[in-house]
């Protein structure tokens, strides 16, 4: 059985597969088709309900929503991949070296990562952010930096319990460099765990990047994002609370679907595992 079949089976994965594949066909949409411009405003079209012409309606600025959510989510997902695909890239290179040099290295790499850890993943990035300034290059920097202890953790453990293994040791007996035998034979005991953590990670970027945009530190206006259409709405929500529930949902649903996905893959990915969901 092939490992897409073993996590079709089961009933969380079923769900993430599917919660997940609408968010990216929703984020590919709006990365290549809009029905409108998503920061074209029109005051005459302000507050104006569903209808043929609109189908979710428009904001305080006459702006359609439906081209928002769509163009949100696509800035929204970029800069969740980015993020994760920078602090694992980061986690990587720090907690193999670290695990497998040892040494004054592993000193070093240990006191940078538990000087990050000491702030909140949050807390951290918005003190960056403070610094770089509202973009979308200063949110990726700042949340893949805040979430680069947790993957050099990660791999530095696994690199740990594996560098006595009798086969890598055979590896270096053999005259093998010490990189060919750390990509070689250690860090394929890494990817299963580091899929499942990935995953998870979307989730936490997400809901870290709608915070930021939500106070306003996240990518500035008018280009869409979950979490600044849900800070416009603010004023609007007890006259048109569907401003605030439709980027809130999206997130929400987003977040369900990842949340799923990393149960069902930590499921799949874990050899002890053999029960169906």
């Amino acid at each position: 059985m092939t490992f897409l079949s073993d996590l079709s089976r089961r009933l969380n994965g079923r769900i993430g597969l599917t919660l997940c594949g609408l968010v990216l066909l929703a984020a590919l949409t709006g990365l290549l088709w809009t029905p409108y411009d998503p920061v074209k405003t029109d005051f005459m079209a302000r507050f104006a309900g569903a209808s043929a012409e609109h189908l979710l309606g428009t904001d305080m600025y006459g702006r359609d929503l439906l081209s928002r959510v769509l163009s949100g989510a696509s800035v929204s997902i970029l800069i969740c991949f980015l993020t994760v695909a920078l602090a694992v890239t980061g986690g990587v290179v720090l907690g193999a070296l670290s695990g497998f040099v040892g040494g004054w290295l592993d000193r070093l790499v240990m006191m940078f990562t538990e000087a990050l850890m000491a702030f909140p993943g949050l807390l951290l990035a918005l003190s960056l952010m403070v610094i770089l300034g509202p973009s979308e290059f200063g949110v990726i920097l700042a949340l893949a930096l805040a979430y680069l202890p947790s993957v050099t953790r990660l791999v530095r453990g696994t690199v740990l319990s594996v560098r006595e293994k009798e086969y890598v040791e055979a590896s270096v007996a053999l005259g093998n460099g010490w990189l060919y035998t750390l990509a070689r034979h250690v860090l394929p005991n890494c990817v299963a765990p580091l899929i499942v953590l990935a995953t998870t990670m979307l989730g936490w970027v997400l809901l870290a990047e709608s915070a930021l945009s939500f106070l306003g530190l996240g990518v500035p206006p008018p280009a869409p994002t979950w979490g600044n259409m849900l800070a416009e709405a603010r004023g609007d929500l007890t006259r048109e609370p569907w401003l605030g529930i439709l980027p809130g949902l999206c997130i929400s649903v987003t977040l369900v679907g990842v949340n799923l996905l990393g149960d069902a893959l930590r499921d799949a990915l874990d050899p002890r595992n053999d029960r169906a969901a």
